[in-house]
């Protein structure tokens, strides 16, 4: 089954919709890590395929990977070879699978060991590919940094501090996520806890720093709208929304949806394809909504992929199998029918009748009818 949405991303067609979910393992459920950040439960790698890949349109499953890597997914991201790259803040690690493969072909950070420096992460959260090949990790839940390496996996640099001082570029507190502008050669940062977006460049200059209302879990840049998308948590400022924001002053130029209240309630992850957003949840019901501009931007579940364990195949074989047996009985019934050439018979008692003309035993006959409706 679908578990926290931890992450979404898409293909470079956008013909694909990625979901990276964390099936079983609910870190909400249970305390997963101990003062130091070291997990808990390291015999608990999901046994099923944790990377899903979904038509973005009706919700089906058309392929999916990952079995028995991950514990505790958190963000993905796909670059433009769609190569999928993964964060999971219970290993402490990034992963990067080539197209097409099942095993990861690069690996970041060392396993179970959380830290700072060149080869290790504390819980990685979020990871963007530039133009030129790279890779940008947000670390994350207590590494107030961003890291870049480059595209085989050398330490290049790390960029932000942490601290307290709000509204300074580059002062960073828990990074929860980041997102790229391929062409503008800019990224952005999610402040989560202190409800602020950061601006750098590829080079690692902090440029701007934007106050979001209430939390932003995720952000997307979106080329074909020129605007950051930013999605919230609820808090005291309102309800769970997606915010369009304007990339170069930070202003809020509209949310979704408009009303008062939202379905939405811990949404932790978010993308946009073709025309579309779609914002995965980390609360009961683990699911992905999908907001579009012919719905008014009304938040819908993909109601294919709440439970969906079984293939579409399947399930219309079995519709099949189900069918024959009822058309068949309907031949027979009609055909007995004609043959009587008397259709008053299928008067209350009619049934019985046609059955009685199938078995003479009264005996069966009062089996069958003792306790039917058709004597009521």
């Amino acid at each position: 089954p679908i578990g926290q949405v931890g992450g979404l991303s898409h293909d470079t067609n956008q013909s694909q919709l990625v979901l990276f979910h964390r099936a079983g393992n609910d870190w909400s459920a249970k305390q997963w890590f101990d003062e130091s950040n070291n997990v808990l439960y390291k015999e608990e790698l999901i046994e099923e395929d944790p990377i899903v890949f979904i038509h973005p349109q009706t919700g089906a499953i058309l392929h999916s990977l990952g079995a028995s890597f991950f514990i505790m997914p958190h963000g993905v991201y796909l670059d433009k070879q769609d190569n999928v790259w993964v964060t999971d803040v219970a290993l402490h690690q990034v992963m990067k699978f080539d197209r097409d493969e099942t095993a990861p072909s690069l690996v970041l950070g060392t396993k179970f060991v959380p830290g700072n420096g060149s080869t290790h992460f504390c819980k990685p959260t979020g990871v963007v590919v530039d133009g030129e090949g790279f890779v940008y990790v947000s670390d994350g839940y207590c590494n107030s940094r961003v890291v870049k390496f480059t595209g085989s996996g050398e330490f290049v640099a790390e960029y932000g501090t942490a601290g307290d001082a709000l509204g300074v570029p580059g002062v960073l507190g828990l990074v929860h996520d980041i997102t790229i502008n391929q062409e503008d050669q800019l990224m952005y940062v999610a402040d989560r806890e202190r409800g602020q977006v950061h601006v750098m460049t590829t080079k690692g200059e902090f440029t701007a720093v934007y106050a979001i209302p209430g939390k932003p879990f995720a952000l997307d840049f979106v080329p074909a709208l020129n605007q950051l998308a930013v999605v919230n948590i609820s808090d005291i400022s309102g309800p769970s929304k997606i915010m369009l924001v304007d990339p170069k002053s930070g202003k809020t130029v509209s949310s979704h949806p408009s009303s008062s209240s939202s379905p939405m309630k811990m949404p932790h992850s978010l993308t946009f394809v073709n025309g579309s957003f779609y914002a995965g949840e980390i609360a009961k019901p683990f699911t992905v909504y999908k907001m579009s501009e012919a719905d008014g931007h009304k938040p819908r579940p993909i109601l294919s992929i709440l439970s969906e364990t079984i293939p579409p195949s399947f399930i219309a074989v079995i519709a099949v199998l189900a069918a024959v047996p009822l058309a068949y009985l309907a031949v027979v019934i009609v055909g007995r029918c004609r043959q009587k050439r008397n259709i008053n018979q299928f008067d209350k008692n009619g049934f019985q009748k046609l059955l009685r003309d199938y078995d003479s035993s009264e005996e069966e006959e009062d089996l069958v009818f003792k306790n039917s409706k058709i004597y009521r």
